[in-house]
């Protein structure tokens, strides 16, 4: 029984790790930056931001995973252009696999700190602090112990107590981002790394099941050109111990409103390697951003009898207590404008 239970911890640990890490993952990572370095926090164009994440995987496919996250910032020093600022953003996400049998629950606060250099060099650090609970529902399940000769009775005894549930972990981590702002140019590198402290992570109380490190690179540029067309360029690399994955691509954001960069729509598509190709539509109105994917499979799992589908939905929503009135004379930060 030992062996078996092992063995299906390690099936739970890597169904959704072909290509990556083990940390849920968004296709429309641009949308969702808490969760790509907690340097991120504070970037966005209003004095607070709320923005959330909806990725539904392989539900056609027999095995649906649902990620679900809800994140929030806000600045409390440092509200105008070319301010040193400091911001505080909390960040959740519910994570569902085996058809929501498996489900992980995770909750992080963040803290970044930006120095403006120049006018045209940033420097941000920034420190995350999360709490994690991951349970097996069994109810869900069918176990060999339950077959009862004319099929499985659910309510017979598993066999398997031990993983039930997971103790909750404390995960700390941290990053740093550097920003280069000129005219019609902006360029944004960072790099983060995700449980530093190892924290353990085991159905069995086995204290050598620990999560290795996650590093996370990210290198986003932006460019409007002089008729007013916007062209974003996003890349990420994930690498946890001999995991990881890489995704680039990009976007071109055309003004629906010629005299503002305020209401755009854009249009685009990512790769993400050995996984899948991104097709993306986005939408800008205001203050409020919206964006849907579609993942086109092309690793082997296309090759069974169902093709999986997944699609992603995202949104942030920035809110102001002043006008912005540098917006549209040069390029706006990155996050501020996808």
């Amino acid at each position: 029984m030992k062996i078996r239970t092992l063995i299906f911890i390690a099936i739970l640990s890597g169904l959704r790790m072909t290509g990556r890490g083990q940390d849920p993952h968004f296709s429309q990572f641009f949308m969702a930056p808490h969760f790509i370095n907690p340097a991120n926090v504070g970037t966005q164009a209003g004095d607070w931001s709320v923005m959330g994440n909806m990725r539904h995987q392989w539900g056609n496919a027999g095995t649906l995973f649902l990620t679900q996250s809800f994140a929030g910032e806000v600045k409390l020093i440092g509200r105008e252009d070319f301010e040193n600022t400091l911001a505080a953003g909390i960040s959740l996400m519910n994570d569902q696999s085996l058809n929501g049998a498996f489900r992980s629950n995770y909750g992080s606060g963040s803290l970044a700190y930006h120095l403006q250099i120049d006018r045209h060099h940033r420097m941000a650090l920034g420190f995350q602090g999360a709490y994690g609970h991951r349970r097996l529902d069994q109810t869900r399940l069918v176990f060999g112990e339950q077959f009862s000769g004319a099929g499985f009775d659910v309510a017979l005894p598993t066999g398997e107590p031990g993983l039930q549930s997971m103790r909750p972990f404390l995960s700390v981590g941290t990053g740093l981002l550097y920003t280069y702002q000129a005219e019609r140019i902006n360029v944004d590198a960072g790099l983060a790394v995700y449980d530093v402290n190892r924290p353990q992570q085991t159905f069995l109380g086995d204290p050598n099941q620990r999560l290795r490190p996650r590093t996370v690179g990210s290198l986003n540029l932006e460019h409007i050109t002089l008729n007013r067309i916007l062209l974003n360029l996003h890349a990420i690399q994930h690498i946890q111990t001999v995991q990881g994955y890489f995704a680039v691509g990009g976007s071109v954001g055309i003004p629906i409103s010629p005299e503002s960069l305020h209401r755009m729509f854009f249009a685009g598509a990512w790769f993400r390697e050995g996984d899948a190709i991104l097709p993306y539509a986005g939408l800008r109105i205001n203050n409020v951003k919206v964006g849907l994917s579609y993942d086109i499979t092309i690793s082997k799992q296309n090759k069974g009898p169902v093709n999986p589908r997944s699609f992603e939905l995202s949104m942030i929503y920035t809110r102001t207590r002043r006008p912005n009135t540098t917006m549209d004379c040069r390029v706006p930060r990155y996050y501020q404008i996808l």
